[in-house]
């Protein structure tokens, strides 16, 4: 084969020198990349009031516990409200244990002071991954695309 090869490159002609991409890949196997799921926004709502309605649920809590029991059509008002809620119950648990953890370790002395102080530093933390997370749901709820929040958010997907 080799020497096929050879006399056929012999025997062109100087335009014909070039390598066509059959011959110089002849062995090598086709790669297949798998599409990024992660980069495609699944959008569930474009109505423009629905968006709005959306975002309000995604800012207010108190809106998004009316629109839980009130919305029955509409999958995006529900699954946002239902996404609001959750981190309004995590951020309500989360300050009920360090409130109990404190109530409970908070008479000693000095030890109690330094736990009290590093308590408030982690809850200050806490509401600003919350604070965070609320207003990047804002800017998903606006756009009409789907978002999960990250560790629980897909439990709560059978609720919708």
């Amino acid at each position: 084969m080799d020497r096929q090869r050879r006399t056929n490159t012999a025997q062109r002609r100087p335009w014909q020198d070039e390598i066509y991409e059959d011959e110089q890949y002849y062995d090598a196997e086709p790669v297949e990349e798998e599409p990024l799921r992660e980069s495609v926004e699944e959008i569930i709502a474009t109505n423009r009031m629905v968006l709005l309605t959306c975002t309000l649920a995604a800012m207010l809590p108190p809106f998004a516990l009316f629109l839980f029991f009130a919305e029955k059509k509409s999958r995006a008002m529900r699954h946002f409200a239902i996404q609001s809620l959750a981190l309004t119950v995590c951020h309500m648990a989360l300050a009920l244990v360090l409130m109990v953890v404190n109530a409970i370790f908070g008479g000693i002395p000095y030890l109690g002071f330094l736990l009290n102080m590093w308590l408030w530093i982690a809850y200050i933390a806490a509401a600003i991954v919350m604070l965070i997370l609320r207003v990047r749901m804002m800017f998903f709820a606006w756009r009409g695309a789907r978002f999960v929040l990250p560790v629980i958010g897909h439990k709560l997907d059978r609720l919708n």
